[in-house]
Parts: C-alpha cells; structure tokens; sequence
C-alpha cells in the first residue's frame, strides 16, 4: 500500500486562488514539496485543450501547477516516482469536458474551434533551483513555453494539432549543457525562439503536415548537430549570426521545396556550407536534413 501511494498520488484541489500572468485567479491542483538528496526531476506534463503557460520562478518549491477551475482536478492525475537521486512526475492535465478528447477530434477542432477551449487555464511554475529533463505533449490549444533561468538537460516537446511558443525571454543560457533537445509537430505549430540559450549539443525536429520555425539566435557558443524531418509540412529557420560556420546535408526528394540562404555554396551532393564554414570547417554547426513532400527555407539574419 505504501508503495502504491509513493508511485500513484491523486492530488485533490486546495481551496485558495492564485493570481497569474493572464489575469485570471487560479486554484492550485499540485504542488511538489523540495525533497533531500534529489539532484534532478524528470517532468511530463500533457494537455488536451486551453492556454498552458510554464514559467521559472525564484522560489524553494520545485513544482506548481495551477488551474482556472477548482472543479476539474479530478479529472487530472499525478503520479510521482523516485529513483535514486531522480524525482519522476507525470501530470495529465485536463477538465472534465475534455476527458475523452483524442487525436483526431483535437483536428477537427482545430478547423471548427469551440469557444469553450479557452476555458482551460494551467500555470505550470518551475523552480529555478532544480534541474529539470521536461517531457511537454499538448493535445491543442495554446501553450507559452518560457525557459528562462532554468537548468534543462533534456527537452522533448510534441504538439498535435497545439500552436506551442518556446522561448528564452530573459536571453539568459542554460546553466547545464542540454544533451538533447526534441520538437515535433503533427498539424499544429511549433516556435523556437532564441534556440541558443538552449546549449543544446543534439537537436532533433520532426515534422508531419504542421509547422516549425526555428530561431537559431545570436550568440552560437558550442559545436551542435541539427537533425530534422519533413512530411508535407514546413520548416523555416533563421540561421546564428554568419560568422557561425555552418554545414547543410540534404536528403530530398523531387516533390519538395528547400530554400537555401543567399551565402551559402554548393560543396557536394545536396551539400551546402557558408563562407565561414569554407574557411574554418572543423568548428561547425551541422544540418541533417530529410525532406518528403515538405519545404525547408533557411534565413540569414
């Protein structure tokens, strides 16, 4: 029984409101207390519907989740899990009207939104003292993604049919090297902003019908390979400044469209590298790219 409880907690919902960066009072439905000898919280999160915001706080409290309605906890489950020096959370976030929804209503909804969406509210609030690997999926809806201060060493976020904004609003650098840092998108869309405070050495981006703009930012500080996949969707990406050598490697086919930028050389088979990366190509930022029917432009700054 003791165990059953460590790894499933039911969290019920507390009776006071919080204020919120949208304007509106929120109930708290979770709250992860700091615990001894954890060096690192492995956090997945999922939404169906609504607004999602995660931000980072200077707070002791690892883990907040709030909610627009008192109601509809019961409908969200929480499950903690600890192994070794690793707190594992998974929070299924959802309103009781959303229970049932699944992949292929959320794009229908996409097309024929209903006004009730937005009454899903989350305020996801992480602590600024703990590091974090984040497991983020949104369902549909809107999700505002802001990293700044927090120490990420994986990052996997998946939309279905969501528009998610990724962003580091402070230009502040991830205190730790990220290991991997993951996007896909089904039929919804996906903005990275400012993708080089992520210090991410291996970045992945998959792409379905939906799309994936990528700003690679200013200040390119460490040697990263950008692996990415597109279906019959669109990635767009705004390249580091052009004294950042970078090499591009595509794998097309004849029903695609790739953009290439206006510096940039043809240096073998669908191989392509800036001026930069001609003179220096042993420092590099490297894209693997494999494209069906889908289009692929790339941007200078």
């Amino acid at each position: 029984m003791a165990k059953a409880l460590q790894n499933i907690l039911l969290i019920t919902t507390l009776s006071f409101f919080v204020s919120t960066v949208v304007g509106q009072q929120l109930h708290k439905h979770f709250e992860l207390t700091k615990s001894r000898g954890i060096d690192k919280i492995e956090l997945k999160v999922s939404t169906k519907a609504g607004k999602s915001f995660l931000n980072v706080v200077d707070e002791d409290t690892p883990l907040l989740i709030l909610g627009a309605s008192e109601n509809d906890v019961a409908s969200s489950s929480f499950k903690i899990e600890k192994l070794h020096n690793t707190q594992k959370v998974d929070a299924q976030l959802t309103c009781k009207s959303h229970m049932g929804l699944n992949f292929t209503e959320s794009v229908a909804n996409n097309f024929f939104s209903s006004a009730d969406q937005t009454h899903d509210i989350w305020q996801i609030n992480l602590s600024e003292h703990q590091a974090f690997d984040l497991n983020l999926s949104y369902l549909m809806g809107e999700a505002n993604v802001d990293l700044s201060r927090l120490p990420v060493e994986r990052l996997k976020i998946k939309s279905a049919s969501a528009d998610v904004k990724l962003s580091y609003n402070e230009a502040v650098m991830n205190s730790i090297a990220m290991d991997t840092f993951f996007v896909k998108v089904n039929f919804g869309n996906i903005e990275v902003k400012d993708l080089n405070y992520a210090l991410a050495k291996e970045i992945i981006a998959e792409v379905g019908f939906g799309t994936i703009n990528i700003d690679c930012g200013s200040d390119w500080k460490i040697n990263s390979r950008v692996s990415a996949s597109v279906g019959a969707g669109n990635l767009n990406i705004l390249l580091p400044p052009k004294e950042i050598p970078v090499i591009i490697r595509i794998n097309n086919s004849p029903l695609c469209n790739i953009k290439m930028a206006e510096d940039f050389e043809k240096i073998g088979h669908n191989t392509f590298g800036n001026k930069a990366y001609i003179n220096n190509p042993d420092e590099s930022m490297e894209f693997l790219l494999d494209v069906g029917m889908g289009s692929i432009a790339f941007k200078n700054r």
